[in-house]
């Protein structure tokens, strides 16, 4: 039988965050796993243990650790607790949209196609990869993804594309490698997010390895359009919308809006240029931090 842990190292900050992250939880919780391994970090993460253990019990491994190390720091530490043969990174603000028996259907068959990674969300978002030649099946299509097929795909959309999502089922073998590994070596993201968990096709380190696209939507962003009309769920009317994307970001984070005004601003050429080399500044500020 395939051994399936549950993962998620997430920051429940806001009463919205945590009414998101019940509503994800209660929509896949019958999946069959019987190893839950949750770190939880922000104001609400007792809140979020509590209704975590009393729907799991034993099933739930947990942990509250917030070092100034980092996201990465952190979940070595609970590797240990991490044996699945695949490992489901649980993104709080998505939500399961399909019988949960679907899951054993899709995990036997990247079993049997030797697949090391399939993204559970943003279904269609990754098209320019669906006429590649693949392994067909039931419930997903499962292709090499390696430097032949980088370079071809980067020339096709004149771009980088991303390779490995969190929003993912990863095997064990694949997981390990991202969480021990120190890449990139310029962060591009606070060494307190899980972004850099997620890999460009320029990140050459992990390739090769078998990628699984599946056949119909599994999960949906709760407010994430990614740039497509009607994409997330709120969009489609098919969650309550209480708190709007930029909202909770503003709450949360409170970011800083100048880089937004100057892409407003200024000529596309000086603005194309002032990013690259904040860009730049950003990430080995992220590294050095």
């Amino acid at each position: 039988m395939i051994k399936l842990t549950i993962f998620a190292n997430f920051r429940i900050d806001s009463q919205e965050r945590y009414l998101r992250m019940k509503d994800s939880f209660l929509s896949f919780k019958d999946i069959s796993s019987d190893e839950w391994v949750i770190n939880v970090r922000g104001k609400y993460k007792e809140n979020t243990l509590l209704f975590l253990q009393q729907h799991l019990g034993e099933k739930l491994y947990s942990f509250e650790l917030e070092s100034t190390k980092g996201w990465f720091h952190d979940t070595r530490k609970m590797l240990e607790k991490i044996n699945g043969d695949y490992v489901f990174f649980w993104i709080e603000d998505h939500i399961n949209q399909v019988n949960i028996e679907k899951y054993d259907q899709i995990l036997a068959e990247m079993k049997k196609t030797n697949s090391d990674h399939l993204c559970y969300s943003w279904f269609g978002s990754s098209n320019y990869l669906e006429n590649l030649q693949n392994i067909s099946l039931q419930n997903i299509k499962t292709l090499t993804i390696n430097k032949e097929i980088v370079d071809k795909v980067e020339k096709e959309i004149n771009s980088f594309f991303y390779t490995i999502s969190a929003v993912s089922i990863t095997s064990i073998y694949l997981f390990r490698k991202i969480i021990q590994s120190n890449h990139p070596f310029l962060k591009r993201w606070p060494k307190e997010t899980p972004f850099d968990f997620e890999k460009r096709s320029t990140d050459s380190d992990f390739l090769p390895f078998n990628l699984s696209l599946p056949n119909y939507e599994l999960f949906a962003s709760i407010d994430d359009n990614l740039g497509i009309k009607n994409y997330s769920l709120i969009s489609r009317g098919e969650y309550p919308d209480r708190v709007l994307r930029e909202e909770l970001i503003n709450i949360e984070h409170s970011p800083v809006k100048l880089i937004q005004t100057l892409k407003v601003v200024l000529p596309q050429n000086i603005y194309k240029l002032l990013s690259k080399i904040y860009i730049f500044f950003k990430r080995v500020f992220y590294t050095l931090s």
